[in-house]
């Protein structure tokens, strides 16, 4: 089989793929030959040089935008942070409205844990993705295209920029400084489905405590039979975005699915939100189950909670997530004898490809994989 196609993502949480800018070589100039040079550059510790030498010797180039955004993503690689913080204020002021330099600048805020950094940029991450998703439809038809992919990332972006201030908040011991992510949180979005998650019984306690003592008191009443919703949902979350215990993981969410079944509603929520939670928490709790089994070749396990799961996933990164494997464990099941199963290998994985996201080019390479190996026509 071919090995891109083995290629599996462990995780997809919140990842997004950056709106890059074209770049337009002139190869019979120094500038040009320089530019092919670092497009052409597979060494990443060279590219980086080479990206810094023309920054410095053609800082009013016309493709200098370009330069600077792929050295802000190499820089990022290397978890260089302040320099990441650096060339992204340098990109804004350029371009206001850069989209993808603003929400390098959030990640990078994240990496060095400073969370009032991170509270500041997602507050200009997301003022910048709003602006670019209210701006209007250009009349040119050759320039639309390009518009609405840049919508549809700043869309993306938007979101992330909520879930940071979530999961600062989750983390935060500083009771002030939780209270105040909190109130920024509901200042950007009262409806976001992040805070309806912080406003759960379970999720109360995580804004006092440490998220690790919060999923450890959990455990313990788990270990005592003493299970509800939103105590696995948060530990299955937790261990799951830190890469930890799978079972555990596969374990609390099945758990969470059966008690889903049978619950009855909080007092405190209206139907419509009670429909809506229960949907959100399913979709969650077998995209996570579904990632796992394919990541552990259990394929037709896989497969059956992934398609549970995407009638209830509403996050783009999550249901691009879901085709990827859904993709990836249908070609495997044909390559175990089930043939049928490439039309839906091929199918989820062309789903994939129409969405922007950080495994979109993956799925690409792998559609024309499948498509070479079985002889299927475009």
């Amino acid at each position: 089989m071919n090995s891109v196609i083995r290629r599996v993502f462990l995780l997809l949480l919140i990842a997004t793929a950056a709106f890059s800018q074209k770049l337009v070589i002139e190869v019979d100039t120094q500038e040009g030959q320089l530019l092919q040079q670092i497009d052409a550059e597979a060494s990443a510790a060279k590219k980086q040089a080479m990206l810094e030498q023309f920054a410095s010797l053609f800082p009013n180039h016309e493709a200098i935008t370009w330069v600077l955004g792929q050295l802000q993503l190499s820089y990022g690689a290397d978890s260089k942070f302040d320099r990441v913080l650096e060339i992204g204020t340098k990109l804004l002021g350029l371009d206001p409205d850069d989209v993808s330099a603003a929400h390098n600048c959030l990640k990078a805020a994240e990496g060095k844990k400073d969370l009032d950094l991170v509270r500041r940029w997602s507050d200009l991450t997301s003022q910048i993705a709003r602006k670019v998703k209210q701006s209007k439809k250009p009349e040119d038809p050759e320039e639309q295209e390009d518009w609405k992919h840049k919508v549809e990332y700043a869309k993306q972006v938007d979101q992330y920029a909520e879930y940071a201030i979530y999961f600062a908040a989750l983390q935060t011991r500083d009771a002030k400084l939780k209270s105040k992510l909190i109130e920024n949180l509901e200042q950007k979005n009262p409806n976001s489905e992040y805070l309806a998650q912080l406003r759960t019984s379970q999720t109360q306690v995580v804004r006092q405590v440490d998220i690790e003592e919060a999923a450890a008191a959990a455990e313990a009443a788990f270990a005592k039979g003493q299970y509800n919703v939103d105590s696995l949902m948060m530990v299955a979350n937790h261990l799951m975005s830190k890469r930890r215990d799978p079972e555990k993981v596969i374990a609390y969410s099945n758990r969470a699915l059966e008690m889903l079944n049978v619950a009855a509603k909080p007092e405190e929520l209206s139907d419509a939100d009670w429909d809506a939670k229960k949907h959100q928490m399913r979709g969650a709790a077998n995209w996570m189950v579904g990632l796992l089994y394919s990541t552990q070749e259990k394929f037709a396990m896989a497969d059956k909670a992934l398609r549970e799961a995407l009638p209830d996933i509403k996050n783009s990164d999550m249901m691009a997530g879901a085709l990827y494997h859904l993709g990836y464990v249908n070609f495997r099941l044909a390559e175990a004898g089930e043939r049928i199963r490439i039309h839906d290998a091929v199918r989820y994985t062309a789903e994939c490809t129409t969405i922007n996201s950080a495994v979109q080019q993956q799925a690409v390479a792998n559609l024309k994989s499948m498509k070479a190996e079985y002889n299927l026509q475009d």
